[in-house]
């Protein structure tokens, strides 16, 4: 007689085949093209090295890292400006590894890329195998598929920012720290450093954790934290606070940028950014499957997999809270935490081939939209800001203060005393712009730089770029402004109130 399933157990979707435990695949899965592993690797690969060869620069703020790694490679020590000791990175872990970088080879762009290809092709088989170890081999294909071939996770990881690789420490430290190795203390230690919401996904992961490892990551963790805090006065990135500062916490209806993309009910009016536009088209699929792996994680919750998803969606969930400012390398870590839990839902929504495919078509036909996208970008930040930066290479003497608010290509190609206008690596900056109105005019009196940086905007109506309080109180700042500077430049007079305007003090 045949035996029925356990009552709950839903009939159709069968349970995952016995596979290897370890933390990487068996031998002979590499060879077979049905494993979640040969197939995807090669999309990876040939996706980010696409975007490598088609993108001429990282992205704005990767450029402040570097200068940070450049001056630490150099002895100048881990500063932004000389003889300013300020946090103004997000990432001490990927900061020092930058420097590292710059020491070997002197070319931070291409070591920065280089490592997040690797990084990204370790998480893809950590999570592939972790999803097909303790949900199924279809799970494991939809996010493989996706990760490999959607082409935001290849721009994030040509764009010399962190996030790619704090999700795969997401990914191994969860992987370690169910196997119990003893590398899950190092990894947990290494989570933790490597950007502010680390430590929550590392507090979340070392729950799943042994004892052991949880004191040897705290440990570590502390001593990273402390040298920090002994170096800096503070261990809390200035660039962190200066952004909670500029941009607010409107909370979760104000910026619904972050789950907009997710929800089928666009009552509100279409998604707000250009990321969301693309994730919003498959919604009606991935939300219910995302709702459907939940109760899957929940009883999954001490694996690898229930962690790692755990860990992803609480930093989602934070940013949903507060409201934090969007920049899209921030959305990687929760995407790819929905993108696991939609995984595991998946078998339990789609029956037959026919949607798999669908999707899996979908994914690499975006490459059409999407390379518009991130190449656009960066052909604009080239045109803009690297013209900027190339024209005071050659007019402006090093040590000469610049006041500016896209410190990171500028401020990387010139050796010249920055002044940050969201005040990432200017603490003053920021501290004045909380203040009130005016603060532009303020800090200009008080610094006398001898280069301005300005979008047009400011100049014409006394327009912020960013953030809030006017720059400005009355136009007649703005007229004092240009009685002692003058225009000397200017770069993408198309673009209205958007085109930098780079001037000179005169007297």
């Amino acid at each position: 007689m045949k035996r029925r399933p356990p009552r709950g157990a839903p009939e159709s979707v069968p349970a995952p085949a016995p596979v290897d435990s370890g933390l990487f695949p068996v031998g002979a899965d590499w060879l077979r093209i049905t494993e979640p592993f040969q197939i995807p690797l090669l999309v990876l690969l040939v996706s980010r090295v696409l975007l490598w060869i088609t993108i001429p620069i990282a992205a704005e703020d990767a450029y402040i890292t570097f200068r940070y790694a450049k001056n630490l490679a150099i002895g100048n020590g881990l500063i932004y400006n000389p003889g300013e000791r300020v946090l103004g990175f997000s990432s001490p872990l990927w900061t020092v590894w930058n420097a590292l970088g710059f020491r070997l080879t002197g070319a931070p762009v291409e070591w920065a890329r280089a490592s997040a290809l690797v990084a990204d092709a370790l998480t893809l088989v950590l999570a592939a195998g972790m999803l097909r170890r303790h949900i199924g081999r279809a799970a494991a294909w939809c996010f493989a598929w996706f990760f490999a071939g959607w082409t935001f996770f290849a721009a994030v990881a040509v764009s010399g920012m962190e996030t790619g690789v704090m999700f795969m420490l997401i990914v191994l430290a969860a992987a370690l720290s169910e196997r119990g190795s003893r590398g899950a203390g190092p990894a947990l230690a290494a989570l933790a450093l490597v950007r502010p919401e680390g430590v929550v996904a590392a507090a979340v992961i070392a729950l799943g954790a042994r004892g052991r490892d949880r004191a040897i990551a705290a440990g570590l963790a502390a001593l990273g934290i402390a040298a920090l805090w002994i170096y800096y006065g503070s261990p809390v990135p200035n660039s962190m606070l200066a952004k909670a500062s500029i941009y607010g916490h409107p909370g979760p209806i104000a910026s619904r940028y972050w789950w907009d993309w997710l929800v089928p009910f666009p009552l509100w009016g279409a998604p707000q950014l250009t990321e969301a536009v693309h994730l919003f088209l498959m919604c009606v699929i991935v939300a219910p499957a995302a709702a459907m792996g939940v109760p899957v994680a929940w009883r999954a919750r001490r694996t690898a997999f229930g962690l790692a998803t755990a860990a992803s969606l609480t930093i989602w969930a934070g940013y949903v809270v507060l409201g934090v400012a969007f920049f899209f390398w921030y959305l990687l870590v929760p995407l790819a935490g929905i993108a696991l839990l939609a995984a595991a839902g998946m078998p339990r929504v789609v029956r037959g081939r026919a949607i798999y495919i669908s999707l899996a078509a979908y994914v690499i036909g975006m490459w059409g939209i999407g390379m518009q996208l991130y190449i656009g970008r960066a052909k604009t930040e080239l045109e803009t800001f690297g013209a900027v930066a190339s024209y005071l290479a050659g007019e402006a003497r090093p040590g000469e203060k610049v006041m500016l608010e896209p410190i990171g290509l500028i401020g990387f190609r010139n050796p010249l005393v920055v002044i940050d206008e969201v005040g990432l690596v200017s603490p003053d900056v920021a501290r004045r712009r909380a203040s009130g109105p005016g603060w532009y005019t303020d800090i200009v009196a008080a610094e006398r730089p001898q280069w301005l940086v300005v979008r047009r905007g400011l100049l014409t109506h006394g327009a912020a770029f960013a953030g809030r309080w006017a720059p400005v109180r009355t136009m007649a700042e703005v007229d004092s402004l240009t009685a002692h500077y003058a225009v000397v430049d200017s770069v993408s007079p198309a673009s209205g109130d958007q085109a930098l305007m780079v001037l000179r003090r005169s007297r």
